[in-house]
């Protein structure tokens, strides 16, 4: 799979600093550049102050819509996640969530994947009993070191798809009288059965049911063998491992098969039977 490549930085400053923001960009070098040379590292000096104490006190400063956290913040009141009103920039009054998780935390940058996972947890909790999507996230920490200095770390980050040459390629070369992109984009328009199956793919990553559901939309073990997709064994043991991983509250009943393959694999797999299947249809 090629999963997106995320950069991400922080920058601490002092409390009364006038940053209040980072932004981070990307600039991709043409084919064939060579790669840029490596960030030289810290000085040691930077390096030799890092904070070393337990930091006295650090508050996630979160984002998202002003009412909803308001309302939130009535539903979160303890020692492990507290969401509460702070004033931070002078005359205005943020949202921030305080945790006794963040003790033992020496530096804001320690807080952030903290942070991130209480907020993701938060999250979950009001999918379950709200039906809200995720609604707010982390965008600052204010800190105070063990020395009572007041810091801010904020953090910015970029993702980068990475696609393949080889899908590219694939895409590129001609079919009849026009690239395989197009033929493939117009027998989505004339067929339902292979727009059927792009809604069933979807646009990102594939799960465990995915996989199990493109295998029998191609045919299933015996259909995919006699139209020469894949032979009957593999089909079996990637089927019986994503149907495995779709009944995990049934984890004996559906056992997974020996040597089972990774998501990785089994999402390999299965867009090949897709595309074999949907050049068929060309």
């Amino acid at each position: 799979m090629n999963m997106p490549v995320v950069t991400s930085t922080t920058i601490t400053v002092p409390a009364n600093s006038e940053v209040w923001g980072l932004s981070l960009t990307c600039t991709p070098n043409p084919p064939g550049t060579s790669k840029p040379p490596a960030p030289p590292s810290a000085p040691a000096q930077q390096t030799a102050a890092k904070a070393s104490l337990p930091i006295h006190y650090a508050g996630a400063v979160l984002t998202g819509q002003d009412d909803v956290l308001a309302s939130i913040a009535l539903c979160f009141d303890s020692d492990n996640a507290r969401i509460k009103k702070q004033r931070i920039k002078k005359q205005e009054d943020s949202w921030v969530l305080e945790s006794s998780k963040f003790a033992p935390c020496t530096t804001g940058d320690e807080v952030f994947p903290i942070a991130d996972d209480i907020v993701s947890r938060i999250n979950h909790i009001l999918a379950l009993y709200c039906n809200f999507t995720p609604t707010f996230s982390v965008e600052y920490i204010n800190w105070i070191n063990a020395e009572g200095e007041p810091f801010r770390t904020h953090r910015d980050s970029v993702s980068v798809n990475v696609v393949s040459s080889k899908g590219q390629a694939e895409l590129k070369g001609i079919r009849g009288t026009q690239p395989l992109g197009s033929a493939v984009f117009e027998v989505m328009i004339r067929d339902s059965a292979v727009e059927e199956a792009f809604s069933l793919h979807g646009e990102g990553e594939l799960s465990w049911s995915q996989v199990y559901d493109i295998i029998d939309f191609v045919g299933g073990v015996d259909r995919i063998a006699k139209a020469r997709y894949a032979d009957k064994k593999q089909t079996r043991v990637v089927r019986q491992t994503a149907n495995h991983h779709r009944h995990l509250g049934c984890p004996r009943k559906y056992p997974l098969p020996p040597n089972p393959p990774t998501l990785a694999k089994a999402t390999e797999f299965a867009r090949s039977l897709l595309k074999c299947w949907i050049c068929s249809r060309l």
